[in-house]
């Protein structure tokens, strides 16, 4: 089952300019390795209040997703807590009896 998240995407122009979009994202909960506030994200938003809190973005999580050998990381809106949430990972893990 996939999930749909909201990502932090930075234009990757050199500039001394950064500016930020936001893009939806689509994650299988199951390849979710840690998820972790990103506080270098939330300080940008507090500083340049480019986006609102008006707009319901109440931090900013680091998801490290596996894919083999390595992992890719991606930036998505929502504190820790509550992409856990949506990922439905409070959940405890259930053990299979055969």
């Amino acid at each position: 089952m996939l999930i749909k998240l909201t990502e932090v995407c930075t234009n990757n122009a050199v500039t001394s300019a950064q500016s930020f979009t936001l893009r939806e994202v689509f994650i299988n909960p199951e390849h979710i390795i840690m998820i972790r506030e990103d506080a270098y994200i939330k300080t940008l938003n507090e500083n340049t209040k480019e986006y609102r809190d008006g707009e319901g973005i109440d931090g900013f999580s680091k998801l490290t997703i596996n894919r083999g050998h390595s992992g890719t990381e991606i930036v998505v809106v929502g504190t820790p807590e509550i992409v856990k949430k949506k990922l439905n990972l409070s959940r405890a893990p259930q053990l299979l009896q055969g």
